[in-house]
């Protein structure tokens, strides 16, 4: 995409186009490339985020399943230095980062980090449902699968209970002042980290939980222990995505937008830039019933109170 097409593509659209996502933060963005350069997504970085900029949005942060996002986050930012636009960096604790290790934590945060999220496809439970990423990781490194079984991560012990490595993980978010996400945790790995979480004062996102339960009285558990819920576009516009914008306007009627954010999580061929991708998102619940000033909460307000950012 070159680096003036997101200007004359917004340029192009009514003055509302972005009526809905002015002063959003989209917390689940993969770069370019993510797992490979070998499945591109629609955009380099910088001119993405241009776009983003140009539909009124405030920030990012980039995620990756293999590798730090810090140095990445900062190359944007330069890029969008004519600008206000935020871009933060991230480390997913997956096992080429070493997995569960407060030393890691701590490094990533001297280097710019600002949210961690626990093993995606490296934890046990991804592992044992054969995830999606894991797939798309299997053909581009033929030892994936060997590598993935052998080294995944569970964030609780045998009894249930949440491993040591785990609390050390997330004392040592309290303690840096970094955002957590929960990554590709099972239900009840969630609900132990969100239960430390409360007794420790730590903010929690628990990311995508559509993936995992579609049960009103789970998801208000989380939101009653104060974690955030989120909930993404990918899987509404994934060929294979089993769920529909209905499901998530649902789950949001159970739980109320007070703490949940909304966020895109795409990364594909066959879908638009992100900042397209949330647009589309919002309009779609603005179209079920859902108010300009509960969108506001779930894309701005939200995402900066879990980045510790000021309203």
């Amino acid at each position: 995409m070159p680096d003036q097409q997101p200007d004359l593509f917004v340029a192009a659209q009514p003055d509302d186009f972005g009526r809905l996502l002015r002063g959003a933060v989209d917390l689940h963005v993969h770069g370019q490339p993510d797992l490979s350069t070998g499945l591109p997504n629609r955009g380099a970085d910088a001119a993405v985020a241009r776009l983003a900029h140009a539909y009124g949005m405030s920030g990012w942060v980039l995620k990756s399943h293999l590798w730090a996002t810090m140095d990445r986050a900062r190359d944007v930012r330069r890029a969008l230095a004519d600008t206000t636009f935020q871009v933060y960096g991230s480390i997913t604790l997956n096992p080429p980062v070493g997995g569960l290790e407060p030393s890691v934590v701590e490094l990533a945060a001297a280097h710019g980090a600002r949210v961690v999220f626990l093993p995606t496809w490296g934890a046990a439970a991804d592992v044992a449902r054969g995830g999606y990423i894991s797939t798309l990781l299997g053909r581009v490194a033929p030892a994936f699968d060997e590598y993935a079984t052998r080294s995944a991560i569970s964030l609780c012990d045998p009894n249930g209970a949440l491993s040591g490595q785990t609390r050390a993980v997330i004392d040592a978010c309290r303690a840096l002042g970094l955002a957590l996400a929960t990554g590709h945790a099972s239900p009840a790995e969630s609900r132990a980290v969100a239960a430390y979480c409360a007794e420790v004062g730590q903010r929690l996102l628990i990311t995508h939980p559509l993936h995992y339960t579609a049960d009103p009285a789970q998801l208000r558990e989380f939101v009653g222990m104060g974690a955030y819920l989120e909930f993404c576009n990918a899987p509404l516009v994934h060929p294979d995505g089993h769920l529909r914008i209905r499901d998530v306007h649902e789950a949001l009627a159970a739980v109320g937008p007070q703490r949940v954010v909304l966020t895109t999580d795409v990364f594909s061929r066959w879908v638009p830039p992100e900042p397209e991708c949330l647009r589309m998102f919002v309009e779609q619940l603005a179209y079920l019933g859902w108010t300009a000033e509960q969108i506001t909460t779930m894309v701005s307000t939200n995402p900066r109170a879990f980045l510790g950012e000021p309203a």
